[in-house]
């Protein structure tokens, strides 16, 4: 009976992290549309929508680590690698999504003058490739980040030194309360 009811919960564990995988991957998909939305929509109107993708690529890392801590606890319990590499083609199909769209942002930003926000932008971003560089370091992702993604990351690191040299008023951190009254500050590289 006790060897029923393990078993029972195993499968019932396996069948709810199939159904988060299945959501997720429908996730990907979404982000995948939102992707090309955001570079085919590069414009003052553009911004935003990259913005709101950026809030997708989050939900679906938040999302990934909900799914990662069932499968390590499933794991202490017999295991399931297939759900693991299914995850983890997932969190690489994201990443390079990600990476991509950083890119080209980057790319349309650094050729238009920026209005003001654009600060917090560069700092969000900042932020973003730093989670997505540590993923890319995570063992289980080796081999499964094509290496196209991996140039486009080092592509979007150099861009963001360019910018970092030429508009340090980006990172200043001082009078941060004061940026709605201050005149937008616009910056062309």
């Amino acid at each position: 009976m006790l060897v029923d009811n393990s078993e029972n919960n195993r499968n019932k564990q396996r069948q709810q992290i199939t159904q988060f995988i299945g959501s997720l991957k429908d996730r990907t998909d979404e982000l995948d549309g939102w992707a090309k939305h955001a570079e085919a929509a590069m414009s003052g109107e553009g911004f935003k929508t990259y913005l709101e993708f950026r809030d997708l690529v989050v939900e679906c890392e938040s999302f990934n680590e909900v799914i990662q801590r069932r499968l390590e606890k499933s794991e202490k319990e017999g295991g399931n690698p297939d759900l693991q590499s299914q995850l983890d083609e997932l969190t690489a199909r994201q990443l390079t999504l990600a990476i991509h769209a950083s890119l080209k942002f980057l790319r349309y930003i650094a050729e238009k003058n920026l209005p003001i926000g654009s600060r917090d932008v560069f700092i969000r971003e900042l932020n973003d490739l730093h989670r997505m560089k540590k993923s890319l370091d995570n063992e289980r992702l080796q081999g499964k980040v094509d290496e196209a993604a991996l140039e486009d990351q080092r592509k979007v690191e150099e861009i963001l030194n360019v910018v970092i040299e030429k508009a340090p008023q980006l990172f200043s951190f001082d009078n941060l309360e004061d940026d709605e009254e201050d005149a937008p500050q616009e910056f062309k590289l």
